[in-house]
């Protein structure tokens, strides 16, 4: 996994290995263009840098993964949220 924080910004966490794989026919849920997983709004600002990201954001993307291997399992997206619009 990749986490990228530019000052400013908020945190864009991709997966690089395993690569992640969607259901045959169907895209992968719960993800910004790119494949940058959703684990919270930013406009939302439901995170900000004053929070720490082995607290907020490290366990939201084991939170995500979890769900993800769910859904490979069972077709339904059981994470909650609202899917981001691709």
């Amino acid at each position: 996994m990749t986490l990228n924080l530019q000052r400013g910004d908020w945190p864009h966490v991709h997966v690089v290995a395993p690569e992640l794989v969607p259901r045959p026919g169907e895209r992968l849920p719960h993800v910004y263009p790119g494949d940058e997983l959703c684990l919270y709004q930013p406009k939302s600002r439901e995170w900000d840098s004053s929070m720490v990201l082995a607290e907020t954001i490290v366990p939201w993307a084991a939170e995500w993964l979890l769900h993800y291997e769910v859904w490979m399992a069972t077709g339904e997206w059981t994470g909650g949220g609202e899917h981001p619009k691709a």
